[in-house]
Parts: C-alpha cells; sequence; structure tokens
C-alpha cells in the first residue's frame, strides 16, 4: 500500500511563498530599467528641481568628466539593486543604497553649515582623511556630495515607482535627521575647545552612543520594512 503524504505544515508553506515571492513586494527590474529611469530623474531635477538639485543635475549634465564619475558611481549602486534576487531584495537594496547616500554626504553638508574657521575646517578633514592633502581633501568631499545628492534623488524617484517601498519618503526625511543630528554632535564633540573639553566631555560621551543607537535601530527598522508602496511613498 502506498505511503500517505504528509501535509505540509504552515511553516512549510510560509518558506515557500517567500521563496516565490508571491504577492509580496514589486516585480523584479534589470539594471537597464534603473539606469533609464535615472537619467530620466536627473533630466527632470535639472529642469525642475529645488534649487540644490538643479544646480547640481545642470553642472553634472553639463561637465562630462564630472557626468562619466556619477554615472560610473551611480551604475555600480544599480548593478547592486539589479543583482537582488527578487523585487522585494531589490527594493531593500534600493533602500540600502539611499541609506549610504546620506551618510556619504554628511561631512560636506557639516563643513558647509557649521564649520565656518578654517581650522575647523581643516582638523576635521584631516580626522576623516588621514594624510591627504586638505585642498584635495575638500574637492573631494564636495564632489563625493553633488554625485550622492544627485544619486539620492535618482534613488528616491525609483523607490516610489519601479520598486516602491514604504521607507522612501518621510521615513527616509527621518532617518535622515537623526543621522545628521549623531553626525553633527559628533563632529561638534572633536572640535570642543580644550578648555571646554573638561566639563562637556562627560554629556558629550553620553549623548553620542544613544544617538547613534537611535541610528542604527532605524536603520534596521527600515530595512526590516516590507516593500510595498504606502502613503510614504511619495516625493
Amino acid at each position: 500500500m502506498p505511503t500517505a503524504r504528509a501535509k505540509p505544515s504552515i511553516a512549510d508553506t510560509f518558506t515557500r511563498l517567500l521563496r516565490l515571492n508571491v504577492g509580496s513586494g514589486p516585480a523584479r527590474v534589470t539594471r537597464a530599467q534603473l539606469i533609464v529611469a535615472s537619467e530620466q530623474e536627473l533630466a527632470r531635477i535639472a529642469a525642475s528641481g529645488s534649487i540644490r538639485e538643479r544646480a547640481i543635475a545642470r553642472m553634472l549634465r553639463g561637465t562630462p568628466g564630472e557626468y562619466l564619475k556619477w554615472e560610473a558611481e551611480h551604475g555600480r549602486l544599480m548593478s547592486a539593486v539589479a543583482g537582488a534576487a527578487n523585487g522585494e531584495r531589490q527594493a531593500r537594496a534600493l533602500l540600502s543604497a539611499a541609506l549610504s547616500l546620506v551618510h556619504r554626504k554628511a561631512l560636506f553638508e557639516y563643513l558647509h553649515s557649521h564649520a565656518r574657521r578654517g581650522e575647523d575646517r581643516r582638523f576635521l578633514i584631516a580626522h576623516f582623511h588621514g594624510q591627504k592633502g586638505y585642498s584635495q581633501a575638500v574637492v573631494a568631499e564636495h564632489g563625493n556630495y553633488q554625485r550622492s545628492v544627485a544619486s539620492l534623488a535618482c534613488i528616491e524617484q525609483i523607490g516610489a515607482t519601479l520598486l516602491p517601498h514604504q521607507a522612501f519618503g518621510d521615513l527616509l526625511r527621518r532617518y535622515e535627521n537623526l543621522y545628521t543630528e549623531y553626525f553633527r554632535s559628533y563632529c561638534n564633540s572633536l572640535l570642543t575647545p580644550a578648555n571646554e573639553a573638561a566639563e562637556m566631555s562627560d554629556s558629550m560621551r553620553t549623548l553620542i552612543p544613544y544617538l547613534k543607537r537611535d541610528v542604527l535601530d532605524e536603520r534596521k527598522r527600515l530595512l526590516a520594512l516590507p516593500a510595498t508602496a504606502g502613503a510614504n511613498a511619495t516625493r
């Protein structure tokens, strides 16, 4: 007599559905689709983006050497996204790329907004760039900032259309604010004058780990969200 087959458990069925990506997450996209969407968004912001976006997009599109740098860097990000196994993972990889760009542009934003004095700028550049020449490092940071802003704008548009993920929009802005607060506090602690360091050091040492933990917790939470369009997936 043939042996009766055991019915699959609920856990087995759920695992199979996850592997098939049935009913969850966006459809998988190709690298070519991601590149085309990015080029279209760069053209759009060059025409009608924010003042900052317009200036950066027009500079990149009007300067072949800078455009090639951006194209190569952005292309690597899109290759990593396209290489993910399914749409759900592609959307998560896209979000991870967005978070990395938030980090990448933070130093130049701090230098521009907070480190007004020349000695402060030199100290921070030496801290983050080591023995690299000051002028060379500042130029590199400015380029990183411009390319990161352009890529982030493209990724946010893709995250609202081709690979919708509810973390794009307000939730990403919240993460950016958290990271900015942490990075500003970290840099401020580095620039604290020696005569103030003693009284500020204890409170700063207490604050910074908490801010860093908030950033890490928020990053983990966003990456755990399902890749489905929600109320926050708008620009």
